[in-house]
């Protein structure tokens, strides 16, 4: 079970996962390997449209970067991890129920992948996102004046 945070020189705080092996050495984890697999298991639950990014995630991604661990922030406690999720959500959808599977899918997955202790997930919905009407536009007919009569 990993509980213990190990700081180093540049202020980092890593995760050391605490493993039963007769191999001399130890694992970190950045926050950040922890945060992307929060997001991803948040992003793959059926009725989240994407994850709110930050300020400078706009940025990184105007110059062609992918924000990694976008819409999740993590902090450790004395209980374990608490994570934070900020979601927008499909217009629709049961909003406590796709909720609850973002907190399960978290949860299972941070512990599953790192056998860190998560002692709350926290969904905030930051927005509703509805869906895009299909028009389809016939680039030779814009203002429909060649309208075929029977």
């Amino acid at each position: 079970m990993a509980k213990e945070i190990k700081y180093n020189k540049a202020t980092t705080k890593n995760l050391l996962l605490i493993t039963e092996s007769e191999v001399p050495g130890a694992t970190q984890v950045t926050p950040e390997v922890i945060e992307v697999i929060a997001q991803i298991a948040a992003q793959e639950v059926s009725g989240v449209y994407s994850m709110r990014g930050k300020l400078s995630d706009r940025f990184a991604s105007v110059f062609g970067s992918t924000a990694r661990g976008k819409g999740v922030e993590l902090q450790q406690t004395i209980d374990g991890l608490v994570i934070e999720a900020y979601v927008f959500l499909q217009y629709g959808v049961p909003v406590p129920k796709i909720a609850l599977n973002i907190q399960n899918a978290i949860k299972s997955q941070v512990s599953s992948m790192t056998d860190l202790e998560v002692a709350r997930v926290n969904v905030h919905v930051s927005g509703i996102i509805p869906e895009k009407p299909d028009h389809t536009i016939d680039p030779d007919n814009l203002f429909g004046e060649n309208e075929v009569a029977n």
